[in-house]
């Protein structure tokens, strides 16, 4: 039998790790062109007759050829059909490797939606089948990966740019990618990334509107709002890195307030801090509400949350509340 796997299943909702995995094994197979001349792909309700001729095809300027299907086991549910499919799996040759790509998980706890006869073959193929699990990276665990892939890309990204990077694009790798690029850009690859440089760079998926709807309602004394918008948050977001979120945007009010005091225009505050200019807009309308004074003095006071979430004095979630009560008090 092949020490190398001849039956790839690749089952999970993480599917643009999957599509990845694919891709590195089509790279392997040649130049481009060669690749694409020996890889075949299925997607819906392929024939068996359809993948035996794909497998079963003699590779042509490399060792192996590559075949993947995506939802065999939606095409092939029927019990005669599974036996089919099962025994087509059993017969692809060595000089094919064959990828499935299975969405939801085949252990999904939805007993609807598992598929426990393709994973139970898998178990059972031995060293024929690489049965392999991909979820989106979730809270800490993104944060690790975040971290890790930034060193791979050549950037030194600091725990708490991570954590808040990680707040900004949920579980989205190639979104996390695209901004890990953005900010090494942006420190010119010289230095390494802070949360200020994320929160100045990153646009955040789906919260931005939440942030600035909290400090409006902040800013304008409304209590009863702001505590609203932050309870909304703390179900959905990772505690922590909504905090670490919160203390870079107020720094860069503070940076905006310094500027709007310094006689520069929302162009200018675009082009210096690096961000879009519909967020420096809206950031500089905020920081008109607070004295530069009081922006400082509510910076310092994140800072010492920050100390106390730090050494377990205080939960994060209990300080950005603590915070958010304090701040509506000196606003009404």
């Amino acid at each position: 039998m092949s020490e190398t796997p001849i039956v790839y299943i690749f089952h999970g909702d993480d599917e643009a790790t999957m599509r990845a995995e694919v891709a590195a094994m089509q790279s392997k197979l040649g130049d481009q062109p060669t690749a694409e001349m020996n890889t075949s792909r299925f997607e819906g309700a392929p024939s068996l007759d359809a993948l035996r001729r794909a497998a079963q095809a003699v590779p042509f300027l490399s060792q192996r050829r590559l075949v993947v299907i995506s939802g065999a086991t939606k095409a092939f549910s029927a019990a005669d059909q599974k036996a089919a499919f099962l025994k087509f799996l059993e017969n692809v040759p060595a000089s094919t490797a064959l990828v499935l790509i299975e969405r939801p998980a085949l252990d999904h706890k939805d007993k609807k939606l598992a598929r426990p006869w393709l994973q139970k073959w898998a178990q059972a193929a031995g060293r024929r089948a690489l049965l392999r699990k991909y979820e989106p990276l979730q809270g800490p665990q993104m944060v690790s990966w975040l971290l890790a892939r930034a060193k791979e890309l050549g950037a030194e990204l600091q725990p708490q740019a991570a954590a808040a990077l990680a707040q900004m694009v949920g579980s989205d790798k190639a979104a996390a990618e695209q901004e890990i690029e953005k900010l090494l850009a942006f420190v010119a690859y010289q230095r390494p990334i802070e949360a200020a440089d994320v929160a100045a760079v990153s646009l955040p998926s789906g919260e931005q509107g939440d942030f600035f709807a909290l400090i409006d309602a902040l800013s304008a004394g409304n209590g009863a709002r702001a505590m609203g918008l932050l309870e909304d948050l703390l179900p959905e977001r990772d505690s922590i890195m909504l905090f670490f979120s919160l203390v870079s945007h107020f720094r860069l009010l503070l940076q905006s307030r310094e500027m709007v005091d310094g006689g520069k225009g929302d162009k200018e505050i675009t082009k210096i801090l690096g961000i879009h200019p519909y967020r420096a807009e809206k950031l500089a309308a905020q920081a008109r509400r607070f004295s530069l004074g009081a922006l400082e003095s509510i910076y310092r006071r994140l800072l010492i949350l920050d100390e106390q979430i730090k050494t377990g004095e205080m939960e994060a979630d209990l300080a950005m509340e603590t915070f958010v009560a304090d701040l509506s008090a000196q606003a009404a």
